[in-house]
């Protein structure tokens, strides 16, 4: 087999033997000096789930009063070691990532078992937050096609350096109030490269993204490479167009056989979407591997040609949502403060962790759509 290098790698090969020693570091290139002292940071309101352990703030950093985000993780979730494990993992592969589409990872500390990551304020949320709050039948394919490429831009990056995302999902695209794209939930990153060398193909765990989870990656009995991805952001496409993926609702015993036997399928809907987009998505969603586009062939296609900019999703989806007045705690509005470690708040906020972070009940899972009933049959393969 013939190998390669990759030079991009070699700043993150070094083992950390002290979990206090990774969260408490600065990750490489931080742009400004961030503290890791909770009093340091002002919590201005929630942004909202960006996986199902974590949840994100929009805070301001008081000493040179700059907006960031605030990843928030309670450590006492789980006493299993593998849990403190997947979170330095996470952070370990979000420093290595150096792309406008991708969430930055500024610094990680810990306080009271709180786990916090400071990254860039996207303040308009993730997609899933966007849809279920304003588009309950999805997204306008303008604003599909405009998201996804940004979306496969990331890919295309993680790709080229032999990292597979492996969670490729709406939950996982981040939009700020510019209409910037942001992919963040690293927790299932896997790498191709081994010692400095390339390898075609890796095995993982399943996680807890079954829906958009690849079938080899299901199937749990043999390697796979990047193409994983490229079927996950054809289910993500789906997702964004009609709100809920094909296997919305579904167990997970259901979910696996129909994978490993079955072609993907429909969605139950009336809504109109372009030829050109069910055959971008039939590209992304051969049960075979070596079928499925590459993400660099797939951002040729014709479907991405109804791409348009940043400045679109400003004022087709931020403004008209009046997600800068949802969020409005950005111009200065005070819903919480830090100065301890109290972080009780008279916000009414509810379901979110903005009420009592103390209590881990607050956490919020993962959110699903209104389920969409009626009409045709859609069957993108």
């Amino acid at each position: 087999m013939s190998t390669r290098h990759r030079k991009s790698f070699s700043s993150g090969s070094q083992n950390k033997s002290s979990i206090s020693g990774l969260f408490r570091n600065k990750t490489q290139d931080e742009p400004v000096h961030f503290s890791s002292s909770i009093a340091d940071y002002e919590l201005l309101g929630d942004i909202g789930g960006i996986d199902d352990i974590s949840y994100l703030y929009l805070a301001r950093f008081n000493p040179t009063q700059e907006l960031v985000a605030l990843k928030y993780t309670d450590l006492t979730l789980s006493p299993d070691f593998e849990f403190v494990e997947e979170l330095i993992k996470t952070i370990r592969n979000a420093s290595l990532c150096r792309h406008p589409n991708i969430l930055p990872y500024y610094r990680s500390f810990v306080e009271n078992e709180r786990l916090w990551t400071v990254t860039l304020p996207i303040k308009a949320g993730s997609c899933r937050g966007i849809m279920k709050s304003y588009y309950p039948s999805g997204f306008s394919e303008p604003v599909v096609a405009t998201i996804l490429l940004e979306v496969l831009r990331a890919i295309q990056y993680l790709h080229a350096n032999y990292m597979i995302h492996n969670d490729v999902r709406a939950d996982n695209i981040l939009l700020d109030l510019t209409g910037e794209v942001r992919l963040s939930g690293f927790r299932q990153l896997a790498t191709l490269s081994r010692n400095g060398e390339y390898q075609q193909s890796v095995f993982s765990l399943v996680g807890d993204n079954i829906e958009w989870a690849a079938p080899e990656v299901m199937a749990q009995n043999s390697n796979y490479d990047e193409k994983a991805d490229i079927y996950s952001l054809g289910i993500t496409a789906l997702e964004l167009a009609f709100n809920q993926t094909p296997f919305d609702d579904w167990p997970p015993m259901k979910v696996l056989l129909s994978k490993l036997e079955y072609p993907c399928p429909g969605i139950a809907t009336d809504k109109i979407m372009s030829k050109a987009f069910f055959q971008m998505v039939a590209a992304c969603l051969h049960k075979d591997p070596a079928k499925r586009s590459s993400a660099q062939e797939l951002a040729a296609h014709a479907f991405f040609k109804n791409a348009r900019n940043a400045h679109y999703l400003e004022t087709h989806l931020v403004k008209t949502c009046d997600l800068a007045v949802k969020h409005g705690v950005a111009l200065g509005q005070k819903c919480l403060s830090a100065p301890n470690n109290n972080f009780k708040t008279e916000s009414s906020h509810k379901g979110s962790p903005l009420r009592d972070v103390d209590d881990e009940s607050q956490m919020v899972p993962r959110g699903r759509g209104s389920s969409l009933g009626g009409g045709n049959r859609v069957v993108p393969v």
